[in-house]
């Protein structure tokens, strides 16, 4: 497996920014530390991965919204509570909600039920997804230099990579539940 992971360093990092967000940028990070990636390549299949899902949530809540009842059922509450932020602010939300690990995929579906135009969609998306993409795989990188120089194997690379980001969401999971018992 560490091989194949090695070997198909691009597709690794874009498949896990797809499913595991933060987490595919660290091991991004740390595949860029054994050679296999570079960090260019991972800000950009950072981004790329990052600005494709939220398009999908974008149109599911534009398409699908009133359709899918299924949607509705699992969503309804967490759109009605974002409703009053996405109506004030629209689609510059897009830029601070990236780094809300938990409410981005529900903002961009809340956009598409508010049917904010997709043309100013896409611009916010397309730059929020760049600095998503960039500061964490930067914070990856500042993180594990640290600690990298005297871990040289590619599983070092990797533990590290799980441990910042297990870090940064617990982190989220931290910040999300003080601004909820704020709000409260």
């Amino acid at each position: 497996m560490e091989q194949f992971i090695y070997h198909n360093g691009y597709v690794t990092v874009f498949l896990t920014v797809a499913f595991a967000g933060e987490f595919g940028l660290f091991t991004g990070v740390a595949l860029a530390r054994t050679g296999a990636v570079s960090l260019t390549g991972v800000v950009i299949l950072g981004t790329v991965a990052s600005f494709v899902g939220n398009m999908l949530y974008y149109y599911a809540g534009r398409l699908l919204w009133k359709k899918w009842r299924f949607l509705r059922m699992r969503f309804e509450e967490k759109i009605e509570r974002t409703s009053r932020v996405v109506r004030r602010y629209g689609s510059p939300i897009m830029l601070i909600a990236r780094f809300f690990y938990g409410i981005r995929n529900v903002i961009a579906i809340a956009l598409g039920v508010y049917d904010v135009r997709a043309g100013i969609f896409v611009i916010y998306n397309l730059v929020g997804a760049f600095i998503w993409s960039w500061f964490f795989t930067e914070a990856g990188s500042v993180f594990s230099s640290y600690f990298m120089n005297t871990f040289a194997s590619f599983r070092a690379g990797m533990y590290w990579g799980i441990l910042s980001s297990i870090f940064v969401a617990a982190l989220f999971v931290l910040i999300r539940k003080a601004i909820s018992r704020l709000q409260k």
